[in-house]
């Protein structure tokens, strides 16, 4: 008689197994539903069951992923003050987390999904997470993705991709500039735009030569060698950000009279307020032009 139960036991017991391993974490769920409520703060409390799904299941990715986007780690932390929130570095954490056990899937997520949210600290958080990526995971992927996303059709997949290239170049520069410079070749205008955009915002002096041959590319004969206008204003803004050896620079566009820029060149030296720039612009403060710039010292 007990050989005749030990089959169907068997199979019941693999059967359970296989149910259990085929069911979504239960607390994950749970914490899906309350987002999708109209309850009471159910995002502090969706953000409840995120932690328990962790816990429940340590490489979780959606569970960490949720938890960093919902704005609540702390609030149940023991000891924490009832309404205290997590920061960005915490919530950062657990979206690198999400990508580490699902790396193809939560790259993407990230970089064209997250960072357009409305919420600065989500899109903080998405940067602290790609940060990470740079410096701890698969630096050749995320490059590989910022650069599709600042090639995109979408305007805003192009800024979110300068955004971050800038911040990155800040802490990089050795190589986020020349990945940059060499973004300059692309065809599309608001491409390069938002390149020379990164470029001012990264400060970086590497990236002055190829600044100025932007600018000076408005006086080229051929109309196919000359950059946008628009841009070559935005070149000559990205050098007054810059500051440092990019002054001489400037002067020599204020100096010469043919350039396009030149106001443009006299407006950011005035911004940068360098004593190498009075004497170049006192020298045209009695020419007359069709824009007005206010010198102060």
């Amino acid at each position: 008689m007990k050989n005749c139960f030990k089959l169907p036991i068997g199979i019941i017991c693999i059967a359970a197994f296989l149910i259990g391993c085929g069911s979504q974490n239960p607390y994950l769920s749970k914490g899906k539903e309350l987002i999708k409520s109209d309850k009471r703060r159910k995002e502090e409390r969706a953000a409840q069951q995120f932690k328990l799904a962790i816990q429940h299941e340590q490489n979780n990715a959606e569970a960490h992923y949720l938890l960093g986007y919902y704005n609540s780690e702390k609030f149940y932390a023991e000891g924490a003050p009832e309404r205290a929130q997590a920061s960005i570095e915490e919530r950062g954490k657990h979206m690198f987390q999400a990508y580490q056990n699902d790396k193809r899937k939560y790259l993407e997520i990230l970089v064209f999904e997250t960072l357009r949210d409305r919420d600065v600290d989500v899109q903080n958080a998405a940067l602290n997470a790609l940060k990470r990526i740079y410096q701890q995971a698969d630096r050749k992927k995320l490059l590989n993705s910022l650069k599709k996303a600042i090639k995109s059709n979408d305007n805003r997949d192009r800024h979110d991709a300068q955004w971050v290239l800038a911040a990155l170049g800040r802490e990089h520069p050795e190589t986020i500039v020349p990945l940059l410079v060499d973004l300059l070749e692309d065809k599309r205008r608001e491409t390069r735009l938002n390149v020379v955009r990164a470029l001012g915002a990264i400060g970086n002096e590497s990236a002055i030569p190829v600044l100025v041959e932007v600018v000076n590319s408005g006086s080229a004969k051929r109309e196919k060698d000359r950059e946008d206008a628009e841009i070559r204003g935005l070149a000559v803004e990205a050098l007054g950000k810059i500051g440092g050896t990019a002054v001489e620079k400037l002067v020599e566009i204020v100096e010469n009279k043919g350039s396009s820029m030149r106001v443009d060149a006299m407006q950011a030296l005035e911004q940068l307020g360098d004593e190498r720039a009075v004497k170049p612009l006192l020298d045209v403060l009695n020419e007359q032009g069709n824009r007005e710039v206010v010198v102060n010292f």
